[in-house]
């Protein structure tokens, strides 16, 4: 049965395994930094299978943990079934394309608008630049500075960085997001999913709910049954509460609020009570309640009194996040 009761109630472990309900467990892949040092993505078991909410970075490290994680629960990489991507950040949707190498016949799924996110921002190096060099200019950048900064190919989102009067060197043959040794590859989706849609699969519903601003199709899936949300990077959990993914994180921070705003009544009114992070701990009763609470907050200019706060409560973050085992809660 689901835990009842407190927030942060102890949940079964199988060493890094957290199990949330019965056929729900969280997983724990390697970063690359010790900021965020995990990335947690979800497994649902199947009937014949297991399937994914999010995977991390396609590292050695963290391939290796996932497949040591899934074989805990009895499963080989090949039988994932489905894979769905929550955003298309490289530490969620970083082993997509060795999932699928592992298993062919996996499904991986996420919200068409991502997709189209990843095609210009990442694969449309045209569609690319056309919106940098207007950003800049609306930023006040002069529009013959832009068209000189071109010209070096110093704009160009797979050049590195040029200095004025120099001439930038011949692009690598190999893409930006998916060249030699890079710890993330995108792969086109089996299924491009519109907001709202509900995907049905071996007792589990998973509805996408579309919550733009941390990327332009970030969503959250929702099995309303279970009352679960897993929410990627809508919020981080920490020992003592809810954090909002911050500023510098987010694609467009003032629809990121937007959304989170409108998502925590949306949970609300689906019967969401257990809220799944792609960072930090699972959330096991009153998620909608904490998500509305959180949403009422104002954004706090950074000063040096809450900078110290950040800092401190990032420190007890990490040092938990750290252990090889989370204890118990």
């Amino acid at each position: 049965a689901a835990c009842t009761g407190s927030a942060w109630c102890a949940p079964k472990q199988r060493g890094s395994v957290v199990e949330i309900v019965p056929g729900l467990f969280q997983l724990k892949t390697p970063m690359m930094g010790p900021a965020l040092p995990y990335i947690m993505p979800y497994a649902l078991r199947g009937s014949d299978g297991v399937n994914l909410i999010d995977t991390g970075f396609g590292t050695p490290d963290a391939i290796e943990s996932l497949t040591t994680q899934l074989k805990s629960l009895g499963y080989e990489p090949s039988q994932i079934r489905r894979l769905f991507i929550t955003h298309a950040h490289p530490d969620h949707i970083g082993m997509a394309g060795w999932v699928k190498e592992q298993s062919p016949d996996c499904e991986v799924i996420m919200l068409e608008r991502e997709w189209q996110w990843i095609q210009d921002r990442w694969l449309n190096n045209d569609a690319w630049t056309a919106l940098s060099d207007a950003w800049l200019v609306r930023h006040g950048v002069p529009q013959d500075e832009v068209d000189a900064a071109q010209a070096a190919g110093a704009l160009s989102p797979t050049s590195p960085s040029v200095k004025p009067g120099e001439t930038a060197p011949a692009p690598a043959a190999a893409p930006r997001p998916g060249g030699s040794g890079r710890p993330f590859s995108f792969i086109e989706p089996d299924v491009k999913l519109q907001d709202g849609d509900i995907v049905e699969f071996d007792g589990w519903r998973l509805q996408a709910v579309w919550t733009p601003g941390h990327t332009p199709g970030s969503t959250c899936f929702v099995a309303r049954e279970a009352g679960v949300a897993f929410v990627g990077d809508l919020v981080i959990s920490y020992r003592d509460g809810l954090a909002r993914s911050m500023v510098a994180a987010n694609r467009d921070d003032r629809r990121y609020l937007g959304a989170l705003g409108a998502f925590a009544g949306e949970a609300r009114a689906l019967g969401v009570t257990m809220g799944m992070p792609g960072h930090g701990h699972p959330i096991r009763s009153e998620f909608a309640e904490r998500l509305e609470e959180l949403s009422t907050l104002p954004r706090e200019p950074l000063s040096p009194r809450n900078f110290w706060r950040r800092t401190r409560r990032m420190a007890r973050f990490n040092t938990f996040m750290w252990m090889k085992d989370r204890p118990r809660r």
